[in-house]
């Protein structure tokens, strides 16, 4: 499977931004009086953290993220800590709209048995409301992500190198004496190549870089095998022919 990113084109995780929670009868969407009605810790599900879930989630309960002006999306991620406790059929589904009235499901995320992330292609559309309605009691949700996919034109080169960072601090003591502080268990850093890249995969990879101001938001990374929730560094472009390109990609895998 072709490797991909996807990454908040909505600018969902702007502090001016407003998410709600409610219910769903199918048409319209009504957000809660009273903060916790619906779904607790809701604001948690777009915190830019997948260490703490939302909970006491029912069937057509939901999260509205208004973000003020229009913006698109075509695809969603979810971080799930554990099973969704939904035995079959969809976990969730996906609305884009410029009110309440949330329309069709523009995407559906199925159920999950295993922390992970779980994606899903959205029939691209524009809105100002983007709504992620339960489809059950859905458990171990920890992060809903609504932007786009960048699909890779090609793969990267072979030379793909991955290290880990322990973050660690080396100190002298007053004696002479060497110690060092470990701050986190180690995070992985990948850095992957591409020698030969069109104007247009170019540009798409730049969008993303401002949709992300470089690594100030996470986002999702698909390797063909494993999704990673990574910041990416700002990239640099060296034109090798005439609209071709080349690039080096460096990612940073995030703990939470």
């Amino acid at each position: 499977m072709s490797s991909y990113f996807i990454y908040d084109s909505i600018n969902q995780y702007r502090s001016d931004n407003t998410v709600s929670e409610g219910t769903s009868n199918g048409t319209t969407f009504t957000a809660s009086s009273t903060a916790g009605d619906a779904v607790t810790n809701f604001s948690r599900s777009s915190d830019h953290n997948i260490g703490t879930i939302i909970s006491a989630v029912a069937n057509n309960d939901g999260i509205q993220y208004a973000v003020g002006s229009t913006a698109t999306a075509n695809a969603a991620a979810v971080y799930f800590t554990g099973d969704d406790n939904i035995s079959s059929g969809t976990s969730a589904n996906f609305h884009i709209s410029d009110n309440t009235t949330i329309g069709a499901s523009k995407g559906t995320i199925t159920a999950v048995s295993a922390a992970g992330w779980a994606t899903t292609d959205l029939t691209e559309t524009a809105g100002t409301k983007f709504y992620t309605i339960f489809a059950g009691a859905v458990t171990n949700v920890s992060e809903v992500l609504i932007g786009k996919k960048l699909s890779f034109e090609v793969e990267p080169d072979v030379n793909i190198q991955s290290s880990i960072d322990y973050n660690n601090i080396k100190n002298s003591s007053m004696g002479g004496v060497e110690y060092v502080i470990n701050v986190n268990p180690g995070q992985e850093v990948i850095t992957i190549t591409f020698q030969n890249i069109s104007q247009t995969f170019k540009d798409n990879l730049i969008t993303m870089q401002n949709f992300n101001k470089a690594d100030a938001k996470k986002m999702v990374y698909f390797d063909g095998t494993t999704h990673r929730w990574i910041r990416l560094e700002a990239m640099q472009f060296a034109e090798i022919a005439d609209g071709r390109f080349s690039t080096t990609l460096k990612m940073t895998q995030q703990i939470q």
